[in-house]
């Protein structure tokens, strides 16, 4: 224990004795977290926006224009009990595809209401496009059914989306992390080349490589975890402040919260994250240093 503090001791010393190259190295830290977390975020949350919108896409079912639609609702909820399911009269499924058109809306004018079917529509949280092909199939059974859209095509081509997007997004932070890696390493050289003449005597008057390297490799875990604070603050600020102004510009953000866009994993992995960068930076950094010193 009396070790554990005296290396904690030496490790804040040395902190203090060089705040120039402390802030250096915070700051390159911090800079580097700061941008892969940002990264990793917008990405996760891009994700969940275009995992939300499959689930926009509606399952529709449309019946003859005799029948019975709160029957046919009620045997759609029968089918898909987990659905938010909505009968659709003509007049109502007209008023929407006018508002969907716009201004280009007057080309429905000669119509009349009744123009289009009634219809049920069910919509789900998250639907895969085999989940749909199967409702479709079971909802045909549904009372005065003439046709079923199960979206399958759009579902799709949004799961694949999706996939893409991650793949990519792998193998963006993976190289981003690698850049950081290399920035923080070399930034961290600094640490201890400034204290190459301590180190010189150390081992001069026979230090271990433990002994001198130990209050090191603190310095670079405590420079991670203020580095990765800073960032994971910064991010959390900024995420309050965003996330109002994005849901008013983007509809369909307006079911994130901030533990979607930050989730606790994300923010407890830039913590450890900067720890072990901090950690392997100064240890790739000094034995660089001894190796040359013939240490």
């Amino acid at each position: 224990m009396h070790r554990v503090l005296h290396t904690f001791r030496r490790a804040s010393d040395a902190l203090l004795r060089a705040p120039y190259v402390t802030a250096v190295a915070v700051g390159t830290i911090y800079v580097a977290l700061l941008l892969t977390g940002a990264f990793a975020a917008t990405l996760g949350a891009g994700g969940r926006l275009i995992a939300g919108w499959a689930g926009e896409v509606p399952v529709s079912v449309y019946l003859s224009p005799e029948a019975d639609l709160e029957a046919a609702r009620v045997a759609a909820l029968a089918i898909a009990p987990d659905a938010q399911v909505e009968a659709v009269p003509p007049a109502e499924a007209m008023r929407r595809l006018r508002a969907s058109l716009g201004a280009e809306g007057r080309v429905l004018d000669g119509l009349g209401d009744d123009a289009l079917p009634p219809s049920v529509e069910l919509h789900f949280r998250d639907l895969s496009h085999e989940r749909a092909h199967a409702l479709a199939s079971l909802l045909r059974a549904v009372p005065g059914a003439v046709e079923v859209d199960d979206g399958a095509i759009w579902v799709a081509r949004i799961e694949a989306l999706v996939d893409r997007a991650r793949k990519l997004a792998l193998l963006l932070l993976g190289l981003l992390g690698a850049a950081t890696a290399i920035l923080v390493s070399n930034t961290l050289k600094l640490a201890v080349y400034a204290r190459r003449d301590e180190i010189e005597i150390m081992k001069l008057v026979g230090a271990t490589n433990l002994y001198v390297g130990a209050p090191i490799l603190l310095e670079g875990v405590i420079q991670g975890l203020l580095g990765a604070g800073m960032a994971v603050a910064t991010l959390a600020a900024a995420n309050l402040a965003l996330l109002p102004r994005v849901r008013e510009a983007v509809p369909l953000a307006a079911r994130l919260t901030p533990a979607d866009i930050l989730p606790g994993q994300l923010l407890l992995a830039m913590l450890l994250g900067g720890a072990v960068l901090g950690l392997v930076a100064s240890a790739i950094s000094l034995q660089r240093f001894l190796r040359r010193q013939g240490g």
